[in-house]
């Protein structure tokens, strides 16, 4: 048999086989240019730096959040939201302590529990949010958000009814608590209630 001239002679598969090969790299290089130098969507990503992809993924949702707290506002009605925001927000604070604890952010008094806050808020709202603190001593401490971004997206979407004091409130209250029981916490300022920050008082209890 002359497997030069039979179809499925060794030389002839092979160069199918080439010629496949090369359309299929001509093919890649034309749809995924990147991929074809070599070049992966990972290695792609890293050329943008890294605050604006954290801008980018967390502004996506900080926004669904505002949506949903005014869907269930709408339909809950005021009195039902507020209760749900109370109970919710305190359990998520509680159970941000464990990120705490896992990121290694230590202390339970006033000072380090402000200065947690400030820090851990960020990681899920983004670059834009923003806290100063105002004092802090181990039995007393006040922190402000000077620019929250679930604020900044109600006032884009021009939402007026007050969807995150109830939340803010509570939550950094489930927080102090789960941290040290015997701290007490306050919202004395709130932007939905015409401040111009929303500020917290902690302290000790006697």
């Amino acid at each position: 048999m002359d497997t030069n001239n039979s179809p499925l002679s060794r030389r002839g598969f092979l160069k199918g086989v080439g010629v496949g090969v090369g359309g299929c790299a001509l093919g890649a290089s034309l749809t995924h240019p990147l991929e074809a130098l070599g070049q992966s969507a990972a290695d792609s990503l890293e050329k943008i730096p890294m605050e604006v992809r954290w801008k980018v993924a967390s502004s996506t949702g900080v926004s669904n959040s505002v949506r949903f707290w005014k869907y269930r506002y709408d339909t809950e009605g005021q009195e039902q939201y507020m209760g749900k925001q109370k109970a919710g927000s305190q359990a998520a604070g509680a159970r941000l302590t464990g990120l705490a604890d896992s990121l290694g952010l230590a202390g339970n008094d006033a000072k380090s529990i402000v200065e947690k806050w400030s820090t851990l808020l960020p990681l899920w709202s983004g670059p834009s949010q923003k806290y100063e603190i105002v004092e802090a001593t181990a039995e007393k401490a006040r922190v402000q958000c000077t620019n929250c971004a679930y604020w900044n997206a109600m006032q884009q979407m021009k939402i007026t009814d007050d969807l995150c004091s109830a939340g803010s409130q509570y939550m950094f209250d489930g927080f102090a608590k789960a941290t040290n029981p015997k701290m007490t916490s306050t919202l004395v300022k709130a932007k939905p209630r015409g401040d111009s920050v929303c500020e917290w008082d902690l302290k000790l209890e006697a």
